[in-house]
């Protein structure tokens, strides 16, 4: 839990590390293009891989909180799964029973546009992060390309969720 909330400079440490540590091992294989997009998907992986785990001890009706035991990933994948197809049989109007690969799909997408909706500032971050790792490192050698994703990745990832926070209290006022 430390390290998943360790903060320097306003940036948590693990979202940053992995951010930039996929975009600098994705710049060989995919290019540039693609390179600045894998810090992205490292994020979205580490999420992925905490979400399963914490499924895992849920499914042994264990506190997400508490101490991860071996098989708690592989657990939680099973659990992910039921869960989301419980989720898409109730927002198919279904009432008990078994659900089917229709029903997962719907609770899945829906668990993948909450994901998105409430991290969209970190998606952001990382993805902007790696473009700075880019020009960074095109202008200033390895320790341009640090400096480059942890400028943009700060930048970035404040601006969304100053944008955010606005257009949602706009929003608020609205209603």
């Amino acid at each position: 839990d430390f390290i998943s909330n360790a903060e320097v400079l306003g940036l948590n440490v693990l979202d940053s590390a992995s951010g930039l540590l996929g975009t600098w091992t994705a710049l060989p294989v995919l290019g540039s293009a693609f390179g600045a997009g894998a810090g992205v998907v490292a994020v979205t992986a580490v999420d992925a891989v905490r979400g399963a785990v914490d499924a895992g001890k849920r499914s042994r009706n264990d506190d997400e909180h508490s101490e991860y035991r071996p098989g708690d990933f592989t657990r939680g994948l099973i659990q992910a799964a039921a869960e989301a197809t419980q989720k898409g049989a109730k927002m198919r109007g279904k009432q008990g029973g078994q659900g089917n690969v229709i029903d997962w799909a719907v609770g899945a997408t829906s668990n993948n546009a909450e994901y998105i909706s409430g991290n969209k500032a970190r998606l952001g971050a990382a993805g902007a992060g790696g473009g700075g790792f880019i020009v960074g490192m095109a202008l200033g050698g390895p320790i341009g390309a640090v400096i480059g994703g942890v400028v943009a990745t700060a930048v970035s990832g404040a601006t969304i969720e100053t944008v955010d926070n606005h257009v949602r209290g706009g929003r608020d006022q609205k209603n």
